[in-house]
């Protein structure tokens, strides 16, 4: 249940930039993961074709996390399941540079997109409230840090250029 009582303009503004905050933290994250994918690949020897059905244990623990997710959100709150989300995000991030073999890639990279979900359901949600408590439509200027996940991509960009080892840029 999202609930927020402030009335002061200061106190919006906190809350908008939080939501933006985490908007931002999660594109970092992702792109930081994304721009790591060919070192991955090159670290477990995997072909193209092992590649993508480890990368689709990403996608199916988004799905299968999103009713987990609605009824976190629902139950115990978006903004707790937001921090919680963003932590868990983090966490499984530095565990797939850190992974030795198939299987642990595989079990991270799920458990990856499930706290990618938590977070991300949760986050949105907070954005819709943020919207509600300023009498504005906030969520499409939340939306544009979206567009920013790219600028992170850059400087992991530049570590592969540079053959730096995978586990500190995905670690950092």
């Amino acid at each position: 249940m999202l609930v927020i009582s402030l009335s002061s303009g200061p106190a919006k503004a906190t809350h908008r930039l939080a939501v933006s905050a985490l908007f931002f933290l999660q594109g970092l994250c992702f792109a930081s993961w994304a721009a790591r994918i060919p070192s991955i690949q090159q670290k477990m020897g995997l072909s193209d074709a092992e590649l993508g059905a480890v990368l689709f244990a990403l996608p199916v623990g988004l799905m299968l996390s999103l009713p987990l997710s609605g009824w976190l959100v629902a139950t115990q709150g978006s903004r707790r399941i937001a921090l919680i989300g963003a932590l868990c995000y983090i966490g499984t991030l530095i565990c797939i540079g850190w992974a030795q073999n198939l299987p642990q890639s595989v079990g991270f990279l799920f458990l990856y997109g499930v706290a990618g979900n938590l977070m991300n359901i949760a986050v949105n949600t907070q954005a819709v409230g943020v919207g509600a408590l300023t009498n504005a439509l906030s969520w499409p200027r939340f939306t544009v840090f979206g567009v920013w996940r790219a600028l992170p991509a850059r400087p992991s960009a530049l570590l592969c250029w540079g053959r730096v080892s995978i586990q500190w840029p995905i670690s950092c």
